[in-house]
């Protein structure tokens, strides 16, 4: 039975783990690897702080169907079998279509659904909101808005998120602006007993807004590396931030390495300044999977797989980082 919306809002203080969605070599899914995958985390993560999130950006959402993106959520529920919360991600460019996803993942066993804001024609202040409580309107598990300038042009301001913080069904907000003032004006307009503001720029951004009482974070390298990234947020919850800057001298460094991928295939043509790596963190986390003896595969286009000379690069980074022998 899925968890309530009040118990998502607190279950969500915590590590936020989205998942890769493992490829065939031909492209198509693979399933078996997705729940070996999802094995692999649940034997590290089961009762402890971690949320899982299959269908999100990091697992290629915008390039698979809507049915591959309903069988990976299945997947990944039927594998955890309640053993942790999961949060689908379910957004599509329209409301009506991401309320069916929505519905269809809330069917599938589903503890809630991260939707990111609706992308390509950007709504007005009222449309945004709309969309938002009409989805939270159609579901009775717990809504995470997904504040993610970055893929949809445009970032909900604190005063429409209390807004829709005041939806009994939107209990968390996943908060994607990299400038630490928006962060901590978004986490004061609305309040915690209503909505859980999280960090959604992974593990080095957390590490900025810790000092502001961030209670968790949305981490791609936890994939591979969880108990790194609970440490940090261990770490932050304990105040040592001497500990959090020893973890992200570490995972810090395959954000680097990100930069330098992306800097090989030419300049990023963000609009939005402040985000210089682009998509390619997905080729990286792929091919670090595949190191790691998990499955990972090719990433759908448009997106980028590493080269050999950058896998090999990747191999020497994770030895100098001791997650790999």
């Amino acid at each position: 039975m899925a968890i309530s919306p009040d118990t998502m809002r607190e279950k969500i203080k915590a590590v936020s783990i989205v998942q890769a969605t493992p490829l065939n070599a031909d492209g198509s899914l693979d399933i078996v690897g997705l729940r070996a995958n999802t094995q692999f985390l649940i034997d590290k993560c089961k009762g402890r702080r971690f949320v899982l999130v299959p269908t999100g950006s990091t697992g290629e959402a915008y390039a698979l169907s809507d049915a591959e993106r309903i069988k990976v959520i299945e997947t990944v529920i039927d594998t955890v079998a309640g053993a942790l919360p999961v949060v689908a991600g379910t957004a599509e460019a329209g409301t009506e279509q991401t309320i069916a996803l929505s519905q269809a993942a809330e069917k599938a066993g589903a503890d809630g659904v991260q939707v990111v804001l609706p992308y390509y024609h950007v709504p007005s202040e009222e449309g945004l909101a709309r969309h938002f409580l009409r989805i939270a309107d159609g579901l009775h598990i717990g809504v995470m808005i997904y504040n993610n300038p970055a893929v949809s042009k445009l970032w909900m301001p604190p005063h429409v998120m209390a807004r829709c913080a005041e939806h009994p069904n939107i209990v968390a907000d996943k908060e994607n602006t990299a400038e630490v003032t928006l962060f901590k004006a978004t986490r004061e307009a609305v309040d915690p007993d209503k909505m859980t503001v999280v960090c959604g720029l992974g593990d080095l951004q957390f590490a900025y807004v810790a000092a502001l009482g961030c209670p968790g974070f949305v981490s791609w390298t936890a994939n591979f590396a969880p108990e790194l990234s609970l440490a940090l947020l261990e770490a932050a919850d304990a105040c040592d931030f001497r500990r959090v800057r020893e973890i992200i001298g570490r995972t810090g460094r395959l954000y680097e390495f990100a930069g330098v991928c992306a800097q090989h295939r030419g300049h990023d043509p963000w609009v939005l300044p402040g985000f210089t790596a682009g998509h390619i963190y997905v080729g990286i986390l792929k091919a670090v999977l595949e190191v790691m003896g998990l499955a990972g595969g090719p990433v759908r286009g448009p997106g980028d797989d590493l080269t050999d000379a950058e896998k090999s690069q990747l191999r020497g980074i994770l030895k100098d980082i001791a997650l790999l022998d």
